[in-house]
């Protein structure tokens, strides 16, 4: 069989021939565990529905199967136990089965065949029906190609499945395809036609596909209306097949191929493989999010200084340049935690290692930048190159260096071997080249055997073998190569190409021997077969997810970046027992939450880029990565780059650091080969003051991430949150989704993201809400369902460059710190427990030691309330296994216009100080009273597992 990617638009389950409909219902079955059928058509297909909760339904197909293993092997799925189920035949006639959960009722049509799902008697999810004919289940007789289309019924919001590019949170109305795909600048003309229009292309087209693939569809319809009329509801449609898969969402594409219109319908299909889906129903997508991470793995506690911020470049290229960059973010008194070093940390270009020439002494130098405050990461790529020279362009056997990870690698036979699909085993490893752009000039260090071409350039380019990752063997061994690297003080992985990202096929003839500069292929117009998917060829055979099975390329494909983070992920944390290892990746497949955090890939620097920054993160949030983000900045060029230098112009760099402040992961990474530089502080004012304005607000706020990363460990909701997730009965914010957004449960975040100064705010109904208080007292609170800039009476906000618009939830609980340089600079860094007023709410304060595994840590609920005599807050320990270093914290009750009459803590009246220098002196519990800011202020020293707070209001 000849295995290829097909483009987007080619992939056409609603043309009008070639594909089959699985026929009528003749017969049906229960499987052994009870909890399953197995449904035969007419022509003798089988197709399995298989309950794994009361709400949550796999099925399966493949054309050729006589029936399924329910534990059959998935790079994603570690958890088909969901809930206790007892499946029940409701009804069964010639025309209708009815099985019944007590939660769903699943109504299968079996003349046509099609699938209905009910929630009480209520109508939410269908298969298509066209012209008489079933489109529920389609595949190609000759072909494994498979698919589904479903009815998109009016007022269903579609969001989810990962990473997508386009400014639009919905996706309605695009086809997409998942295929793991090294998209720079998401720029894939090889892949995908022409951009339709100009300014259309690009990081605007979500049809393109991206480094990452979680074909996770969540529909969501606050005002269903017709067959569908009811309750609101949410389900979500998790795919899981590796192989290159299609989401089409209503959208008409041009084709060769005739088809009928996809309106009001979307179908979900593979090009290879099974149809393989679960149905995860909900009352709303918090409930969908928390079924899709049981299935597919919850993420975990990752270390406190990762909601820090964060610094890279490709072209940090020597210990001194890195370090100088370091001492000027202290000297500028920028905080940061992370430093990240690009490939050239490498002993040319050798994965695991470190040069000696460029960066001596590494473990002094990890080590020193450890007492400023900054952990380190490197990248690591799936490449091990098989250039015999080491920096110094000698051999091994001409006394240059050994590479040991090559040498093991071949010696154990862990690399992926050049054995095609029914061309029988080959002896010779398969041999890729990558591509590591351009030095300028900027970096004066060789990499032996490269050389200059005649514009006085050198192209920087490696050749290579990758690990057989589907071995459990070769999983291990991969883990065990960073022991070096984290002997010598790197602190967390930079996870690169882990599509793989590959330029060119350069794999000899078996038998034949090609010195290494002649595998190097400098001429781009020299196409093979990976040019246009650049990546393994499909055809390659290796080890597929049962750990010992060689299956093609083609219907393994995302599943290779998922499991290199795996075993990245098991090998680290082998080494270094007992803390927490962190992994920023930029690619993997669904259930790569388990082990990796992610960012978007090579952005450039551009408005649309920083457009498409929001709807990516909370896309990615809603398919059950909680840390994501882009290259502040832009990683490479694009039209927001000035002529001199090619630096990100001012205005844009500050909005995009800006935006970046309030997102999970928050990394400037840029091409300095390229670009002249884009830290902030060589931006000088008034930029660098505008950047470090929401910079030091992000390390204040720094324990709202950690407490809803905590609650992402357990539920899976995101940290940024798209609107609905807050407000989903307020259907107004469904207009609003693609430019603000919350952090955690009561900031709204609405942030600039075109050129200009001023946008339009919606602020939720059932609310009302405060702009963010920077000094002095609160502002005057905003009714809920206020839309500034279109309510009777408003006027847009009007938003200055180094100015973000942020509003406060009444009633809000915000736990706020104290400024730190870096994550853990203060031996106790005191939290202030800061309450707006409004109505009662409650908040999860999670408190440990920022970096250890295990089970010591102390979760808190704080609550409170407001009265018209009266403000009181509660805090009580629900776990109460560790003991914060900090030996009081302090309350913060604001919007309080007159002094309060009396203060208790507990049942004690406690004394009322000076002011806040008073305070912090006091021995005992106390508080103070600022009328300029309005705010009673109680210190509370951490004794009591139980402690109510109360203020008598005059």
């Amino acid at each position: 069989m000849n295995y290829e990617y097909v483009q987007v638009n080619a992939f056409v389950p609603n043309s009008t021939s070639g594909w089959t409909s699985f026929a009528d219902v003749a017969s049906y079955e229960r499987t052994s565990s009870g909890t399953g059928f197995l449904l035969r058509d007419s022509n003798g297909r089988v197709l399995q529905l298989a309950f794994l909760s009361p709400t949550a339904l796999r099925v399966r197909f493949n054309a050729g199967a006589e029936g399924y293993d329910d534990d059959s092997p998935s790079y994603a799925v570690v958890n088909r136990s969901l809930g206790p189920v007892t499946p029940r035949v409701a009804a069964d006639t010639s025309a209708l089965l009815t099985i019944d959960t007590g939660a769903m009722q699943v109504k299968v049509q079996k003349r046509p065949f099609s699938l209905a799902i009910y929630r009480d008697g209520q109508l939410i999810h269908a298969d298509a029906t066209v012209s008489g004919a079933s489109k529920g289940l389609l595949y190609v007789d000759d072909q494994p190609a498979v698919a589904s289309i479903k009815v998109a019924p009016e007022n269903a919001v579609y969001v989810g499945l990962g990473e997508k590019a386009g400014s639009q949170l919905k996706k309605n109305g695009f086809s997409m395809t998942f295929f793991n795909y090294d998209n720079f600048k998401y720029g894939g003309t090889s892949v995908i036609p022409a951009p339709p229009a100009e300014g259309c292309g690009g990081p605007l087209n979500p049809s393109e596909p991206l480094y990452n693939s979680i074909p996770l569809l969540i529909e969501v319809n606050p005002s269903p209306t017709g067959a569908y009329a009811g309750r609101p509801y949410s389900y979500g449609i998790f795919l899981d097949n590796p192989a290159q898969t299609y989401v089409n969402i209503g959208a008409d594409v041009e084709t060769e191929y005739p088809s009928f219109s996809m309106q009001g319908m979307y179908y979900l299909g593979a090009l290879y493989g099974d149809l393989d889906y679960y149905f995860l129903l909900g009352d709303g997508v918090p409930s969908v999010v928390d079924q899709y991470t049981q299935l597919t793995g919850r993420p975990t506690m990752v270390p406190r200084y990762v909601f820090g911020y964060h610094q890279g470049a490709y072209g940090y290229y020597s210990r001194e340049v890195l370090e100088q960059v370091a001492q000027s973010f202290r000297d500028a008194s920028f905080p940061i935690d992370g430093l990240h070093i690009d490939v050239d940390f490498q002993n040319n270009y050798r994965t695991f290692t470190s040069s000696d020439k460029k960066f001596p002494n590494v473990s002094e130098m990890f080590s020193q930048l450890a007492a400023q405050g900054f952990k380190c990461s490197t990248n690591i790529t799936a490449l091990v190159t098989c250039n015999p020279y080491d920096e110094d362009g000698k051999t091994y056997d001409e006394g240059g260096l050994r590479y040991a990870t090559r040498d093991e690698g071949l010696e154990n036979d862990y690399f992926i071997f050049n054995t095609r699909v029914n061309q029988g085993s080959s002896p010779q490893q398969f041999i890729s080249q990558e591509n590591y752009g351009v030095n300028y000039g900027l970096n004066p260090f060789t990499s032996p055997p490269l050389q200059k071409n005649s514009e006085g350039y050198t192209p920087l380019i490696s050749c290579g073998f990758y690990p057989n990752l589907g071995d459990p063997a070769v999983q291990a061994w991969w883990g065990q190569q960073y022991e070096g690297l984290l002997s010598a003080g790197l602190e967390m992985i930079w996870q690169d190409m882990t599509c793989p990202a590959i330029e060119y096929d350069r794999t000899p003839q078996v038998g034949e021997y090609v010195p290494y500069e002649q595998l190097l292929d400098f001429n781009s117009s020299d196409h093979d077969d990976c040019d246009d998917i650049k990546t393994l060829p499909l055809d390659l055979m290796m080890v597929g997810p049962d750990g010992k099975t060689y299956q093609p390329h083609a219907l393994l494909h995302n599943g290779y970046a998922l499991s290199l983070c795996k075993a990245t992920f098991n090998g680290i944390n082998a080494l270094r027992p007992g803390r927490r290892n962190f992994i920023i990746a930029r690619g993997g497949y669904a259930g790569v939450q388990r082990y990796a955090a992610l960012w978007t890939g090579d952005s450039a620097s551009s408005w649309d880029f920083l457009k498409v920054n929001i709807p990516e993160v909370l896309n990615l949030g809603m398919s059950g990565v909680p840390i994501s983000g882009c290259d502040i900045g832009g990683f490479a060029t694009g039209s927001g780059s000035t002529q001199e230098g090619y630096v990100t112009d001012p205005a844009l760099f500050v909005r995009w650091m800006n935006v970046g402040a309030f997102l999970p992961w928050y990394r400037n990474h840029y091409d300095h080969y390229e670009k002249w530089y884009q830290e902030p502080y060589n931006y000088g004012e008034p930029y660098l003051s505008y950047c470090r304005k929401y910079v030091e607000l992000r390390y204040r706020l720094n324990q709202v991430f950690y407490d809803a990363m905590y609650r992402a460990t357990q539920t899976g909701m995101p940290i940024c949150r798209a609107m609905f997730l807050n407000f989903p009965d307020d259907v107004e914010v469904y207009d609003h989704l693609d430019d603000q957004f919350f952090l955690g449960d009561f900031l709204l975040i609405a942030p600039i993201v075109d050129e200009g100064d001023t946008r339009n705010i919606y602020l939720p109904r059932g609310a009302d809400w405060y702009p963010f208080p920077e000094e002095g007292a609160l502002d005057a609170k905003v009714a809920g369902g206020t839309n500034i800039g279109v309510t009777s009476g408003t006027t847009p906000y009007h938003a200055p460059l180094g100015v973000v618009p942020i509003y406060v939830q009444a009633g809000a609980i915000l736990p706020m710190r104290e400024l730190e340089q870096w994550v853990g600079q203060l031996p106790q860094n005191i939290l202030t427990i800061t309450v707006f007023p409004g109505p009662s709410s409650s908040y999860a304060l999670y408190q440990d030691d920022g970096i250890s595994t295990g089970s010591s840590y102390r979760l808190s609920a704080i609550t409170q309330e407001t009265t018209a005599t009266s403000r009181s807050v509660r805090v009580t320990r629900k776990v109460d296994r560790y003991t914060p270093p900090e030996p009081y914290y302090y309350v913060a009750l604001l919007g309080v216009t007159a002094a309060p009459s009396r203060v208790t803590a507990g049942k004690a009246t406690i004394p009322c100080v000076a002011d806040a220098s008073s305070l912090s002196a006091s021995a005992s519990n106390a508080y103070t009273y600022d009328a300029t800011t309005e705010t009673v202020t109680v210190k509370i020293f951490d004794t009591s597992a139980d402690i109510t707070v109360s203020a008598a209001l005059a």
